[in-house]
């Protein structure tokens, strides 16, 4: 048993009970009592509507008639009357069943339905301004009778609220073959006509007799605007007929009023379709423009890259398609395809939240052209880290393991290149050369990198073969390097001598410690003293302009360290910090050699940084501020030694 009723189903099922629209307050509201009394009278509300019920019901029937599901009228201060909204809709709708089977009724209006309808269930709107914009109108409408206003004088007429989304268009054009059927108004309206489609008198006899025949073809190839014909024909049609109607003046009969408002309504229908259906060739057209500029390089873009994409006269996509439509194009896009294919356009995970798209087609080439990038960048590094590694008789696990070197080649890409690790790591490369193969717009060379299903090691990626690195490295050197014998033996004296310059070093630091100059004597030492003891003096003096206050050189240094190298993987953090003191070392040991140590300056400093952290080589780390101030202290700390 339910803890209270549901007043407006209750009052639904005694008005379809009843037949009626319009139900007597009293009526209902001793039906209400009667059923209340075999409800249990321990309940409040049950007792309340049996003793009283209009003190129940009618607050329940004033919040139902302001949330506009029915209409109440009043005597007084008393309710009197309920009305449902088909005591108002029936009427309309049946006045348009008649005009479906028979033409000549004229549109209806209040007067001629003998209606007085409540304002909250009509709203006027007028045909040319109001029209256009209800016709696609989504969900619910606000109100359930729209009264049409025309201009040229034309009394208003009543239809129903769902019907203007299309049958009001199919009433009207009824009207119009009906029109036509008349006398010989079809030749007269032909004749008119003619001079406006001079070369398609063909075409506009078929248009006419379409809509004498089949009206609602007609109306179907006007919804959607697939001829060029179509929307002209309809225009001078309407408009011929709205002129040979405004001729009569006050002659008017009703059928000739319907008549004129049919080809009001035809008029803004067919503007209304017109306008759609270039929206959507703009729409596809701009869709068409965005997937070329998709697949222009650098071929990988952003979504919000995309958002901003612009046409060839820079006039901005986005507008030609809403936002909505753009994502709703993009999810189609990277989700469907035929069954063991992959979409048209693929999305590759670049960073925590970051996305690029790539179209399918253009895949591949990014990847070429991004390798051939990535081995320009690499080989000239590799080749000088090592040449410094093997001058001094030394060695590397890269150089001597081809997994050790791929780890290397794979760490090095990660970090000066994240994107293209990402496009290689996403797999989507050997499928996509699968379905592409045999493309004339391929390399040829491609099965080796991406064939049988698979993608090829880092090394063969990137063209890069270790030996051949190493021999590489080794043409660089002296010829004696290349010697066993004489190489071992200049190897064993440069390490000899390697211990020895450092004991030297460390006994030149005591003394220079324990014996520093008197004042006034300092020139006279800076005169005597070799070129490195100038340069660490000079180093000392810029350090001043570098170092902040309350730090140590080398704690300052691992605190701007961890600014920029952002690697979380500690041997790749290590190497890559070790790759960028060995190019610091490499850089000064060139400019070094015709510097004085006078110029050694903090402005010369700053220079040489900012020089140096712009090369290709450092040019990818992102925090440059902290990379830059790194190299002017680790630059000074070199000296200082």
């Amino acid at each position: 048993m339910p803890n209270e009723l549901d007043v407006y189903q209750v009052l639904k099922s005694f008005a379809q009970r009843n037949k009626l629209n319009v139900v007597d307050f009293r009526v209902f509201a001793l039906a209400v009592q009667r059923q209340a009394k075999n409800y249990d009278q321990s309940n409040p509300y049950f007792r309340d509507l049996a003793l009283h019920p209009e003190g129940v019901l009618v607050p329940k029937l004033l919040q139902l008639a302001r949330e506009k599901r029915i209409s109440v009228m009043s005597v007084g201060n008393q309710l009197d009357r309920i009305l449902l909204p088909a005591a108002f809709t029936e009427p309309v709708y049946a006045e348009y069943r008649r005009m479906e089977d028979n033409a000549e009724v004229p549109f209806p209006d209040e007067e001629s339905l003998k209606l007085n309808i409540p304002s909250e269930w009509i709203q006027a709107i007028s045909v040319e301004n109001d029209l256009p914009a209800l016709i696609d109108h989504e969900g619910d409408r606000p109100v359930l009778l729209y009264r049409l206003i025309f201009s040229e004088g034309l009394k208003s007429a009543v239809t129903l609220a769902v019907s203007v989304g299309d049958k009001l268009l199919e009433y009207a054009a009824l009207k119009l073959r009906h029109y036509l059927r008349k006398g010989s108004n079809k030749d007269y309206i032909h004749q008119r006509m003619v001079g406006a489609f001079v070369g398609k008198e063909l075409l506009l006899k078929e248009g006419i007799t379409t809509i004498l025949i089949k009206p609602y073809d007609a109306i179907q190839e006007m919804r959607h605007g697939k001829s060029d014909f179509t929307y002209p024909f309809w225009a001078y049609l309407s408009s011929a007929i709205k002129k040979d109607l405004s001729g009569k003046g006050t002659d008017l009969t009703p059928d000739d009023v319907a008549v004129y408002q049919s080809a009001y309504i035809i008029d803004v229908y067919n503007n209304h379709y017109k306008g759609k259906s270039q929206r959507s060739a703009e729409r596809e057209a701009a869709f068409k423009t965005l997937g070329m500029i998709l697949r222009r390089p650098p071929y990988l873009y952003s979504i919000q890259e995309i958002s901003d994409f612009r046409d060839h006269q820079s006039r901005p996509l986005l507008g030609k398609y809403t936002r909505e439509e753009l994502e709703e194009w993009l999810h189609t896009q990277t989700t469907r395809a035929a069954e063991g294919l992959l979409p048209d356009i693929l999305v590759l995970a670049t960073g925590p939240g970051r996305t690029q798209l790539v179209a399918k087609d253009r895949f591949l080439q990014y990847l070429v052209k991004a390798l051939h990038d990535a081995r320009s960048s690499i080989r000239p590094v590799l080749i000088n880290q090592w040449k410094n590694v093997m001058y001094e008789f030394g060695s590397m696990d890269a150089m001597e393991s081809d997994d050790a070197f791929r780890l290397d080649l794979r760490e090095r890409v990660g970090t000066q290149f994240p994107v293209l690790l990402a496009a290689l790591d996403s797999r989507f490369a050997p499928g996509v050369y699968s379905e592409m193969k045999g493309s004339k717009d391929l390399p040829s060379d491609l099965e080796r990198l991406f064939g049988g299903g698979r993608t090829a090691t880092i090394d063969v990626l990137l063209d890069l073969d270790r030996k051949h690195l190493v021999t590489d490295v080794k043409v660089l050197l002296p010829f004696w390097y290349t010697v066993p014998v004489l190489s071992w033996i200049i190897g064993l004296f440069k390490r000899s001598s390697k211990k020895k310059q450092s004991k030297r070093a460390m006994v030149r630091a005591a003394v220079a410690m324990d014996d520093q100059p008197e004042p006034g004597t300092t020139a006279k030492l800076s005169q005597a003293a070799p070129r490195s003891v100038e340069f660490a003096q000079a180093a000392r003096q810029a350090e001043k302009a570098f170092l902040p206050e309350g730090y140590g050189a080398d704690e300052y240094l691992r605190v701007l360290e961890s600014r920029w190298n952002t690697l979380l993987d500690p041997r790749a953090k290590a190497n890559l910090n070790e790759d960028v003191n060995s190019l610091v070392r490499d850089y000064l040991r060139g400019v070094l050699r015709t510097m004085k140590p006078s110029g050694f300056t903090p402005d010369r400093v700053r220079t040489m940084a900012e020089n140096l952290a712009d090369s290709s080589s450092l040019i990818q780390i992102r925090n440059h501020s902290a990379l830059e101030e790194y190299l002017r202290l680790y630059m000074i700390k070199v000296l200082k030694r």
